[in-house]
């Protein structure tokens, strides 16, 4: 499996669309950096102001790895790579998990890129930003790290069982972009009932009206969205607002996605 592994990652090293996306993670994390130094000159004092930097790739890293995955694991089907390296012998769950490991890393990848582009900065910054607690700053690195394996599992399963890359990448995008979007009306929805406030609502006449909420409690169904869902889950350790239930999540997706995955890789027929 490990030569499987190192012929992934030197066909990464010269994709146009894996480069492209190290490349377009300068300016996301000189971006997210800016932010957080913004709002320290505006008067931010929170702790929270390192979760900007730190934990804001998780916001679209999916979108990022749906596009990369697509254009590069899609091709797998296309040329015949996954049939030779059959043919000469590497089985199903080698060839299944080496393309996982070998996802894993180009996320790590990705992030590691983002991270570095502010370093620079980052003395400035330890002098300055709040010291957040050394435990939630774990947990939100563990969880982050989770996320991504999470979201790497899920578009691998999808790559090694969509055969046709153009729709691959129809399937993958549009995935991520419904839970881009589903996690903030999650999000939304979880706020307006904890923090309660003033929301509009229509009546039978169809007739406009503005009525407040008292805080109160999510529902079990939004509560469990908003620990579970990807980007739920990067903007709270954007916000340090971590629970160790959310790791176990992507711990679970990430368990869940490759075991079934793997199960259908077995059975799927590749000519």
């Amino acid at each position: 499996m490990a030569s499987l592994i190192r012929s992934h990652l030197a066909r990464l090293r010269k994709s146009p669309v894996f480069l492209l996306a190290l490349f377009a993670m300068v300016p996301y994390g000189l971006g997210l950096c800016n932010s957080a130094i913004g709002d320290f000159q505006a008067g931010g004092v929170s702790a929270g102001l390192w979760g900007q930097p730190l934990f804001g790739p998780g916001l679209l890293m999916g979108l990022i790895l749906s596009a990369v995955f697509s254009l590069f694991f899609g091709t797998e089907h296309a040329d015949g790579a996954i049939r030779n390296k059959l043919i000469a012998g590497h089985g199903h769950a080698s060839i299944y998990l080496a393309t996982l490991a070998a996802s894993l890393l180009a996320a790590l990848a990705l992030y590691a890129v983002n991270l570095l582009t502010w370093a620079p900065r980052l003395g400035w910054m330890l002098q300055n930003f709040p010291a957040p607690p050394p435990g939630t700053v774990l947990l939100c690195l563990a969880g982050m790290a989770l996320l991504l394996a999470g979201q790497c599992s899920l578009c691998v399963m999808l790559c090694m069982l969509i055969q046709r890359r153009s729709v691959l990448a129809v399937v993958l995008i549009l995935l991520m972009v419904f839970l881009f979007f589903a996690a903030i009306q999650v999000q939304d929805a979880y706020e307006t009932a904890v923090a309660g406030g003033v929301q509009m609502e229509i009546d039978g006449a169809g007739r406009q009206q503005w009525v407040f909420h008292e805080p109160g409690q999510a529902g079990a169904l939004t509560a469990f969205l908003y620990d579970a869902l990807p980007v739920c889950q990067a903007y709270r350790y954007m916000e340090l607002d971590a629970s160790p239930v959310m790791p176990a999540y992507s711990a679970a997706l990430t368990a869940l996605t490759t075991a079934l995955g793997l199960a259908l890789f077995k059975r799927k027929d590749i000519r």
